[in-house]
Order: C-alpha cells, then sequence, then structure tokens
C-alpha cells in the first residue's frame, strides 16, 4: 500500500461517504520525494476544496500514518483559472448570484440548479443526467433533484426527464433519502441551505 493510499485508509473513516466518493476517490498518487508526496487530481477544484477544506484534516491524517514531515502538493492538468473563485463562500453566494444579470429577477430553473450543484460539488452539469454513474455523481445528483422539487413547480416526471430519463419512482427515492439525511447530517443540512439560498 502506497503512502497515499494509507492516507486515503484513514481519512475514509473521518469523512462523509458521499463527500469521500467526491473529493477522494478520484485521485491519484503521482510520486513521493523530497518529502513531499505528489497526488494527482482531476480539476482545479479538487485542488482547492482539499486544500481548503480539508488541509487540516489531512494533516491530521498524515502525522497519524508516520508521514507528519510530509507536504502533500495537488496536481492537475487544466489551468488554475477553471477553478472556483479562490474567495468562494457557500455563505456568500446568494448575493453573488443575485448580482449576475443572468440570475436577477428570473425564476430558479432546473438548468440554473443543475449548473449550481454541479459548481458545488465539482462535476459537470450534463454529467448529472448521466445513468449508471459513479457515487460521485449519483449523491450530488439527488441532492440537485432534491432542490428542483423544493425550488420549482417540476412534477416528479419532469424532474427524471431533465435528469437523463429516470423513472418518477427514481425521483422521488432520491427526493425522500436527502430529506432524511438532512434530518441527522447538520453539514449536509447546511449546505443545501447554502445552495437553496444562492438560487432564490
Amino acid at each position: 500500500m502506497n503512502d497515499w493510499a494509507k492516507v486515503l485508509q484513514h481519512t475514509k473513516r473521518r469523512v462523509n461517504p458521499y463527500n469521500f466518493a467526491t473529493w477522494f476517490r478520484p485521485t491519484r498518487l503521482k510520486g513521493t520525494g523530497n518529502g513531499r508526496l505528489l497526488v494527482r487530481v482531476p480539476t482545479p477544484l479538487f485542488k482547492q476544496r482539499l486544500t481548503e477544506t480539508y488541509g487540516e484534516l489531512l494533516q491530521a491524517v498524515l502525522q497519524e500514518v508516520g508521514l507528519s514531515g510530509t507536504r502533500l502538493e495537488f496536481l492537475c492538468s487544466e489551468p488554475e483559472s477553471a477553478a472556483r473563485p479562490s474567495n468562494f463562500d457557500p455563505t456568500n453566494a446568494q448575493q453573488a448570484f443575485k448580482n449576475s444579470s443572468d440570475h436577477q429577477n428570473k425564476p430558479v430553473t432546473i438548468e440554473m440548479i443543475q449548473k449550481r450543484v454541479g459548481w458545488y460539488y465539482g462535476v459537470f452539469p450534463p454529467d448529472l443526467k448521466l445513468r449508471g454513474s459513479s457515487k460521485s455523481i449519483v449523491f450530488p445528483r439527488q441532492v440537485a433533484m432534491y432542490l428542483v422539487k423544493q425550488l420549482t413547480l417540476a412534477s416528479l416526471p419532469k424532474i427524471g426527464r431533465e435528469f437523463g430519463g429516470k423513472h418518477h419512482t427514481t425521483v422521488l427515492s432520491a427526493i425522500k433519502k436527502i430529506e432524511a439525511r438532512r434530518r441527522t447530517d447538520l453539514d449536509l443540512d447546511r449546505t443545501i441551505g447554502r445552495l437553496a439560498d444562492s438560487l432564490r
């Protein structure tokens, strides 16, 4: 087992399984040396999230696995401009959206929700419509479906069509899962609240 695999193994115990699947599972060890652990990530957004949101946790895990003197470096092939703005704060997203000309005075649409949720979770909106997707896509899609039901007048069949032709029972199941998790997962509850506020 390589050093990054050890870090992932210990991190998995401390992170929500959906967040782990979204942000950690797609990463790959690129190399080690000179006190550094080089980790390949898919996009600059991953680099930003792993550094800013999980930086302290990863430092603690490094100590836990005997790599306290090691420096983590995340590498990606895409330009940094593709990342979320460095000063992004979900709590301020509502004002940012209200200030944008394409959002102002317009009702919330399914497309807007797909883009917003995709941006937050680091997935492309078209991926939310794929069939048989990985867990890193399934959970953001469930969140998006839930928000569509909460913020629009779309019927379950309509939501299903907009998410890759899902059956309305699949949509209902996704919505119920998110409703149930919101009652026990405070982080998810806050996240959905912020996403909803940013879209209203």
